[in-house]
C-alpha cells in the first residue's frame, strides 16, 4: 500500500499525496485508515500538513477494494464498518495543526468530503466537486458530516440533493474551498500559503487552529472570552512578539 500513498516530512511540514493517478485518486478503506494514522502522527511532529493527489483528478471517491465482503448483518455492524471513514474525517478535525489542500480536476463523493474537511483548500479554476451518492440510492450523511462545520446549510443541501457537479467558483461561494486560482497557478499559490505558515510562530499556528475549531460551537460571549484568554496567553508566550 505504501506506493498508493506518499508521505514525506519536508522542513516543518508533512506532505501527504494520494499516489493513484491511474484510478483518479480512489481511496480504499485500508488507505483511509492509513491516512488517518499519518495525519495523527504528523500532528505530533509538524507545523502543518500538505494534502495533495497525483494525476488529473484529486479524488473520484472510495475504492471498494479492501472493504469487508457481504452486506452488514445489522445497524451496529454497518456502523462499525463505516467507522474507518468517520475516523478519517475526524483526523482532520482533531489535528492540532492545519491541513492545507490543493485540489485539481474532479473531487467526487469521498473526494469532495476531503476537500471540504481540510482547513484550507486551494482549487484550480477547472476543478469540479460533487456528492453523487443520492443518485446511487445512498443516503449520504457520512459525506455530509464532513461539510457540517464547513459549508452553509443551503450549499450543503444543494450539493447533496441535486448531485450536480459544481465548478470551483460555486464551491468557493459555498465555502467548500478557500481560494480559486488559474490551473497553472495552483502550485505557486500552495507554495505561498506554505511560506506564510513556515514564517509564522508555531504557537500562533496551533492557537489559530484551536480557536477556529472550538469557537464555532460557542456562544458569541463565550467565543469572545476564549479569544481574550488566548490572545493574552499566547501573545505573551515564548516565541511570540520577540519573547524568547
Amino acid at each position: 500500500m505504501a506506493d498508493k500513498i506518499l508521505c514525506e516530512k519536508k522542513g516543518d511540514a508533512t506532505h501527504i499525496t494520494l499516489n493513484r493517478a491511474d484510478c483518479g485518486g480512489l481511496v480504499s478503506d485500508p488507505m483511509a485508515a492509513q491516512l488517518a494514522d499519518m495525519i495523527d502522527e504528523a500532528a505530533t511532529n509538524s507545523k502543518y500538513i500538505v494534502f495533495r493527489s497525483a494525476g488529473d483528478d484529486f479524488c473520484l471517491g472510495r475504492d471498494p477494494e479492501g472493504r469487508e465482503a457481504g452486506k452488514p448483518t445489522d445497524a451496529l455492524d454497518s456502523r462499525r464498518r463505516s467507522e474507518v471513514v468517520f475516523n478519517f474525517y475526524g483526523s482532520f478535525r482533531r489535528s492540532r495543526i492545519p491541513v492545507v489542500c490543493a485540489a485539481q480536476g474532479r473531487s467526487l463523493g469521498f473526494g469532495c468530503a476531503i476537500a471540504s474537511v481540510c482547513d484550507i483548500t486551494i482549487a484550480a479554476e477547472s476543478a469540479r466537486f460533487a456528492l453523487p451518492e443520492m443518485g446511487h440510492n445512498i443516503m449520504p450523511t457520512m459525506a455530509m458530516s464532513s461539510l457540517i462545520d464547513r459549508l452553509g446549510r443551503k450549499g450543503a443541501l444543494y450539493l447533496t440533493y441535486s448531485t450536480e457537479e459544481i465548478d470551483a467558483q460555486t464551491a468557493l461561494a459555498y465555502g467548500l474551498v478557500s481560494r480559486v486560482v488559474p490551473d497553472d497557478r495552483l502550485d505557486a499559490q500552495l507554495e505561498m500559503v506554505c511560506a506564510a505558515l513556515d514564517k509564522a510562530p508555531l504557537a500562533a499556528v496551533l492557537s489559530v487552529k484551536e480557536y477556529a475549531t472550538n469557537a464555532i460551537t460557542m456562544s458569541v460571549e463565550q467565543a469572545s472570552d476564549f479569544a481574550r484568554n488566548m490572545h493574552s496567553a499566547v501573545n505573551t508566550s515564548s516565541g511570540m512578539m520577540g519573547n524568547k
